[in-house]
């Protein structure tokens, strides 16, 4: 029986699944891409032992969807093999705990002005990053660098969020990487750069160099033990590279855009997603025949 990769996308023309899907070709699976707005909640399909299964889009209901289809037969970038429940929480914190380092970081928010003023305190002073969690792009990061602005800044946030709201200290100067691990190394890895008059970095796909540069070996590991600890075989990992030579990990992304190598320097880490699951997929099989 032809093994099946199974992809979950909102848009089956955006190039995430189009890459999927030349991959899988290229692998000899057969891609079957599962809209969300069209899934049968009542009779879901069956996966078969060995299929691959991979969740594009981030909505919930395609989270939902992911849970139901998945089972210990079905090759997914999990390394448990139901690991689709597993949500993490306060992911930074998880991975401290676990001991990779991450930016220090106050994970609810308060308004109160004098504690406000000791965890700045203790994060090292201004300037402060606040960052609302769950966007994407540098949405919701802010750069504060006095107190007027900090502290109307902390209001207009609570007032919008809640305590969803993390304080971290600021790491700069710095380089921003992206690594895209895939089963437990790097398989493409490039520098986003600041955008003019802001402070975010984005990632720019004209220049080459960005793509080319190789990153810190001791970054890469790094981004390799996030996803470790997370139970990821797959992530995209943002690493801050300090003037120092410290390294932090901002978060692990999964799942994430990984199409920006292919676009920039014809990189198919697309291909090295594909590959890894249908071996894991071939040996679900085989356990299930011995």
């Amino acid at each position: 029986m032809t093994q099946r990769l199974i992809i979950i996308s909102d848009e089956p023309d955006e190039d995430l699944t189009e890459q999927l899907v030349a991959a899988a070709h290229a692998h000899e699976l057969k891609p079957i891409i599962i809209e969300p707005a069209l899934f049968d909640h009542v009779e879901p399909p069956v996966l078969n032992h060995g299929d691959l299964l991979y969740r594009v889009a981030i909505t919930h209901e395609s989270c939902v969807i992911e849970q139901q289809l998945v089972h210990p037969g079905v090759a997914t970038c999990y390394r448990e093999a139901l690991g689709a429940f597993l949500i993490w929480d306060n992911q930074t914190l998880f991975l401290a705990r676990n001991g990779i380092e991450t930016p220090r970081t106050f994970h609810a928010m308060t308004t109160d002005r004098e504690e406000l003023k000791r965890r700045v305190e203790a994060l090292g002073g201004l300037p402060v990053i606040f960052k609302v969690p769950g966007k994407s792009l540098g949405v919701g990061v802010v750069r504060v660098d006095n107190w007027p602005t900090f502290y109307s800044v902390a209001d207009a946030l609570e007032s919008a969020h809640g305590q969803y709201v993390h304080l971290m200290a600021c790491v700069e100067p710095a380089e921003h990487w992206r690594m895209l691990v895939v089963n437990g190394e790097v398989a493409a890895a490039y520098q986003n750069i600041p955008q003019e008059g802001d402070f975010r970095t984005c990632v720019d796909e004209d220049k080459k160099e960005c793509f080319t540069t190789p990153p810190p070996e001791s970054a890469k590991q790094l981004a390799i033990d996030a996803c470790a600890v997370l139970g990821l075989e797959f992530g995209g990992v943002d690493v801050l590279v300090h003037t120092s030579g410290r390294e932090y990990v901002l978060e692990v992304n999964f799942p994430c855009y990984f199409a920006h190598p292919k676009h920039a320097i014809d990189l198919d880490v697309a291909d090295h997603l594909v590959r890894h699951l249908k071996q894991k997929g071939q040996r679900l099989k085989e356990q299930l025949a011995g």
